[in-house]
């Protein structure tokens, strides 16, 4: 066989030589000799009879006894030897293919098998007298199918992952006609839809068909397609789906269209007709976009699982030291850099890189094979470095060079779904780009159809915009995906389908109207988030900020466009400090506001620019203590006194009085709460209530900021830490009469925590239970992180003192989960509350030994806080049912003792 080599088609001769060569050998050598005519006359056959056969791909055994069936009519006294022919063929392709391995082709010259001309080819009519009269009916029929075996569905490369996909697409084509899968250019649909295929094709006895529809430029041009994929020749008589139907009538047949979204109207027609017309056809098809008939089903191919964390301690080795992947895209990256890169292999130096890379390529699988190949150039640190760069890094140089042009390179990719967009959907796409963490679909539709801000342009120039149907538009062509959140639909983007569209932003002339679009509405709803801190709509507005943190993120930290207003930012300030405080991200939130403040040293000149600056000054400084950063804090609000003592100075009049100076009194007192709060951290106790009751004497205070009951809490604190529990009570109980009448959630959560550490300190455990009980239900109304932490340590606390050693470890153990990331010192730095957690560890550390201790410290880090909380309270409610147990029968005994 080495010998057998050709670079051109092979001619009759060759594939001959081929034969008789094999026959050589000791398995093939009973055999008895191969008829070259009728060989020939096979093959001419053949190509007139399944004239869709790929000219490079070898005959399946289904194939060949196909042929040779439908030529017994044409030469019945050679029957026998066509049908040897056939088998021998289908051997001698088996026994290429198992020894030689993807070179076969080059062995027997990349052989035609369709194309054949000249004098030798054998005439369409006789083709198909002989069809007719094999079949008996007069009918023009369609040999019976094959089975794809070696054509196009054996993968030269391994299929990775997708097992829950597999499974449910085998049961719903099982059940339904017609399944799609959908999903955003890259994904794996083909290959999917291949696997697929191969695992179903023992149901579909009369065989399986693929079509490949990419390069079709015309609707009309699919069923034509179709009907060849069976090895139809169109006739103009006959319509030729109706002659395929007449073909098929009454044989199982799964057929594959692949690609279909840029000719949907044509495939959906075309697949709708079949359907009708043959009643046991199944149809699988791949798009970006459902073809919606109403015998569809779709099944959405999402994106490989990306790995989990960066830090290891979750992924095994195997004993060469290689990773042993726990992610299917972390697998499909380890295979194709194996490939591409010999003796390159996922280990514990390289790990963190690459699971980098897979995140921000989304576990695609087209752009984590492209970027696998740039191994050859790069070291995975340096691939993970340059990734954000991924449309220039992932170019054609790291394509394959046999696949399609539009999957050579991640932006050819894209630049497909661009073109299959309407006008309105690449401007949503745009937008919609520059929405970090995702969307809700009702801001995407004010975003999308808003009117301009800041002397922006409407999208799609003047023309009005029907937004809801250009959302729609991109998540049919799975360009965004749609998540039910609490009962509201949040649209998401793949972060190389946004990169896509930010480039595309970059290079539109209206690209700024975009941008300040997007953080004017980002800005407005933090605002209004803030303007509802000290109100009963509190935790809806804490809610509805929280999802939208990356998009906060990006706009804070992010030079302002020109034009945009300095008030913008700072009005929107006033929403940070309880969404940052909630969400356990403290540190971030003390980081945004340096910037701002940084950015905006003093107020403007601007009229009535003094408070939005004012306001944004307090949530620094807030956000500064909480963080620990005390002279930072108090640098911020030496210089917001300053503007305060400034603004006084300037009074105009007497008008001036009835209006400002009301407000630049509310934030005189707030500065004043602040300050308190500063001297209480540090333990500065005269301070800290000669501030509060210096706020509380104002008699104006700003509701969003909570000053009164703010000043309150801190003054009941106060009487905490020097031990008058009667008057910490008072205090504090007035206070929460205050927040319960606002319906203030966050505060009221606080406030309950003070009071347990009270009732706990007095030694009123049942009361200091119900206490936290209730504090932490209100902590899951508004899913307050911090609220959650210091109210844990209390627990851990309480359970230490009452004897439960074990449920007081773990709740340390997984408290300090929360602590640790938050950016806040533990119990922000009250010493007098940390001391409690402190003297809890002495104890469960000296009952329970290192060893146990150490064993449930671990455990409770592991496990999720509130899990930890429920086992908490249980036992906690077993240990009162014992000592309550306890109790009756010490006073049974002592009535039945004489």
């Amino acid at each position: 066989m080495g010998g057998v080599v050709s670079t051109g088609r092979p001619t009759r001769k060759m594939l001959v030589r081929v034969l008789e060569q094999e026959r050589k050998t000791p398995m093939w050598a009973s055999r008895a000799p191969i008829d070259g005519p009728l060989l020939s006359y096979w093959l001419r056959g053949r190509a007139q009879l399944l004239p869709g056969t790929k000219h490079n791909r070898l005959p399946g055994a289904e194939d060949s006894a196909a042929v040779a069936r439908a030529l017994k009519a044409q030469a019945p006294g050679d029957a026998e030897r066509l049908q040897a022919i056939g088998r021998e063929i289908s051997d001698l392709v088996a026994m290429l293919q198992e020894t030689a391995g993807r070179g076969w082709r080059r062995r027997i010259g990349e052989s035609s098998f369709v194309q054949m001309s000249g004098t030798d080819a054998l005439p369409l009519q006789r083709a198909d007298r002989g069809r007719r009269d094999a079949l008996g009916d007069g009918a023009v029929h369609a040999p019976a199918p094959h089975a794809p075996a070696g054509h196009r569905m054996e993968q030269a490369t391994s299929f990775v992952g997708r097992t829950l996909e597999l499974v449910e697409g085998s049961a719903l084509i099982e059940r339904c006609r017609l399944l799609t899968l959908v999903g955003v250019g890259g994904v794996g649909k083909t290959r999917l839809a291949q696997r697929l295929t191969r695992d179903v094709a023992h149901r579909f006895e009369d065989g399986v068909h693929w079509v490949e529809l990419a390069d079709l430029h015309h609707g009309h041009s699919v069923a034509a397609a179709v009907g060849a994929a069976f090895g139809l020749q169109g006739s103009a008589e006959h319509a030729p789906l109706c002659e395929l139907a007449s073909a098929l009538q009454g044989r199982r047949v799964l057929l594959l269209l692949d690609n279909c979204e840029h000719l949907l109207d044509e495939c959906a027609r075309t697949v709708r007709e079949l359907l009708a017309l043959v009643p046991r056809l199944r149809v699988i098809a791949t798009s970006r976009q459902p073809l919606d008939i109403g015998e569809e089903h779709v099944l959405r191919v999402m994106p490989l699982d990306v790995p989990r964390g960066g830090d290891g301690s979750t992924r095994r080795e195997d004993g060469t030291g290689r990773i042993c992947p726990e992610s299917s895209a972390l697998a499909l990256f380890a295979d194709r850099a194996e490939a591409a890169c010999p003796g390159f292999r996922v280990t514990s130096t390289n790990q963190d890189a690459v699971i980098r890379v897979c995140r921000m390529l989304d576990g695609l699988p087209l752009a984590l094979e492209i970027a696998a190949r740039r191994l050859r150039t790069l070291t995975p640190e340096e691939l993970a470095q340059r990734i954000e760069h991924q449309f220039h890094l992932l170019g054609p140089g790291g394509g394959e060079r046999t696949a399609h042009p539009r999957h050579r390179a991640l932006r050819a990719l894209f630049d497909w779904s661009w073109d299959l967009c309407t006008d309105d959907e690449r401007a949503a796409w745009q937008q919609l780009s520059l929405c970090a963490g995702g969307v809700l679909l009702t801001d995407a539709e004010q975003l999308c159809g808003a009117p301009p801000a800041y002397g922006t342009q409407a999208l799609g120039g003047d023309r009005g915009v029907d937004a809801f149907a250009a959302l729609s538009g991109l998540v049919d062509k799975s360009l965004a995906d749609r998540v039910d959140v609490g009962g509201h639909t949040r649209l998401h983007m793949l972060e190389t389908v946004r990169a896509y569209g930010l480039e595309r932003l970059r290079e539109n002339s209206h690209g700024q109207s975009f941008v300040r679009r997007h953080r004017a509405y980002f800005l407005d709803l933090a605002a209004r988030a803030g303007a509802a801190y000290g109100s009963a709509e509190q935790a809806t507005w804490l809610r509805r900020l929280r999802p939208e943190h990356s998009n906060l993120r990006q706009i804070v930290t992010a030079a302002p466009p020109a034009g945009e207003p300095a008030e913008a930012v700072l009005r929107a300030a006033q929403g940070l400090w309880l969404h940052c405080l909630t969400s356990g991200r403290v540190g971030e939130g003390a980081h945004w506001m340096r910037v701002i403040i940084d950015r905006h040293p003093r107020p403007s000149e601007s009229p009535g620019a003094v408070f939005p600056w004012c306001r944004a000054a307090w949530v620094a400084g807030f956000l500064l203590l909480m963080h620990g950063d005390h002279d930072h804090a108090e640098r911020v609000i030496g210089m917001a006194d300053r503007s305060l003592t400034d603004l006084s100075a300037a009074s105009p009049g007497p008008a001036y009085a009835t209006a400002d100076e009301d407000e630049r009194a509310e934030f005189a007192a707030a500065f004043l709460q602040l300050r308190g709060l500063a001297a209480l951290m540090k333990q500065d106790l005269p301070r800290a209530s000669a501030y509060a009751l210096s706020s509380l004497a104002a008699g104006r205070w700003s509701t969003p900021l909570l000053t009164q009951p703010q000043s309150l809490a801190q003054l009941g604190l106060a009487a905490v830490m020097r031990e008058e529990r009667t008057r910490a009570l008072s205090l504090l109980e007035q206070a929460l009469a205050i927040s319960e009448t606002r319906g203030d959630t966050w505060h009221r959560c606080y406030l309950l925590w003070i009071l347990a550490v009270v009732h706990g300190e007095a030694g009123k455990i049942p009361e200091a239970l119900d206490c936290l009980r209730c504090a932490l239900r209100l902590v899951e109304e508004i899913e307050e992180r911090m609220g959650e932490a210091v109210l844990s340590d209390t627990l851990a606390w309480l359970l230490a003192s009452q004897g439960d050693a074990r449920a007081a470890t773990l709740v340390l153990g997984a408290v300090d989960r929360v602590w640790k990331p938050s950016g806040v010192p533990r119990h922000f730095g009250f010493a007098h509350m940390a001391a409690h957690r402190r003297r809890a560890v002495e104890q469960v550390r000296r009952t329970l030994g290192e060893t146990a201790y150490a064993h449930a410290y671990g455990e409770g880090q592991r496990l999720a806080l509130r899990e930890v909380l429920r086992i908490a309270f249980a036992g906690f409610e077993a240990l009162d049912e014992r000592h309550s147990r306890q109790a009756d029968k010490g006073s049974r005994s002592s009535v039945s003792s004489p």
